[in-house]
């Protein structure tokens, strides 16, 4: 994406938080959250009566304390409490937090890292060769660490955890593996992983195949492209189900991300709304299904 579409994007979603912030005066953000979803989406939830997993992920958002949602979805916090779960051996070596975007000195970083803003998504940059970092270049990047940091995005799509997120920039080693690196998501519900999400980027093209805990591919994504091709079973999935499984222990819904590279686990995130909470990739028969595991406060 050029420069001027990146800044643009970001541009929109400030008057989105600036819209979702007026309306939530008005209508509450749950009502609000409905009203975009119905506009954004074209789905209808129901958060006075949840039934289906993303109303039941969204009411619990709105209706439950989120300190702990705060601090796992913190992608500096969160690595002590994947420790304290006994996982250290999973979390991607760090190289540096920062506050502010000067902070960050690219003399000492390796060839290949990954930038991270602390307190959100789509706020990543992976290097994969310093050498062509020029001062130009370094000054540029700042600048978008810093655009980064400027932004308080719980309004941008009602997330409201992300609200009590310090932000702060982390930078971590480049973690890479011959023929790909899959993001393998694991949804899961009262402790249990229900289902797993594999996200496979191939060229310009980023496919979502959807899995059971048996590797039984499921038909129930819509809107997005499912790669046709079959999609190798991690040698390690039930190792990989058994942590996610660890981490999301007495949380409601939780996602857990997880790598693996030559046949090492690596932790990704913890996220407790994905896609905004909506899930508008999944058909809604199988988000209604989906919802009669997931057990809320209000059960």
């Amino acid at each position: 994406m050029s420069r001027i579409g990146y800044y643009g994007k970001w541009c929109y979603r400030g008057a989105v938080m600036a819209w979702n912030y007026g309306m939530s005066k008005i209508f509450g953000i749950q009502r609000t959250k409905e009203i975009q979803t119905r506009i954004h989406f074209h789905k209808k939830i129901d958060l006075s009566c949840p039934r289906k997993l993303n109303e039941k992920i969204l009411w619990t958002e709105y209706n439950t304390d989120g300190k702990m949602r705060s601090l796992l979805t913190d992608k500096y916090e969160v690595r002590k409490f994947v420790e304290q779960k006994g996982y250290k051996d999973t979390l991607v070596p760090l190289l540096g937090v920062y506050d502010k975007a000067e902070e960050v000195s690219f003399d000492g970083l390796p060839k290949k890292f990954v930038l991270k803003a602390t307190h959100g998504c789509d706020m990543n940059y992976i290097c994969v060769d310093k050498n062509k970092l020029d001062k130009k270049e370094q000054r540029r990047l700042k600048k978008m660490m810093h655009f980064w940091l400027s932004f308080h995005i719980a309004y941008l799509s009602l997330e409201m955890h992300y609200r009590d997120i310090r932000r702060r920039i982390i930078c971590e080693e480049y973690i890479e593996a011959e023929g790909g690196l899959p993001d393998y998501k694991f949804h899961c519900s009262n402790g249990k992983v229900r289902f797993i999400l594999v996200c496979n980027q191939k060229g310009a093209k980023r496919y979502k195949n959807v899995f059971d805990r048996d590797w039984k591919e499921l038909d129930i994504v819509e809107g997005t492209e499912v790669d046709k091709n079959p999609v190798k079973r991690p040698d390690k999935l039930e190792e990989m189900i058994c942590m996610a499984e660890k981490l999301g222990e007495g949380i409601p819904f939780v996602r857990v991300d997880l790598y693996l590279a030559d046949e090492k686990i690596y932790f990704g995130e913890m996220t407790f709304t994905p896609a905004t909470g909506v899930l508008s990739h999944f058909k809604d028969a199988f988000l209604e299904e989906e919802g009669k595991y997931c057990v809320t406060e209000k059960e």
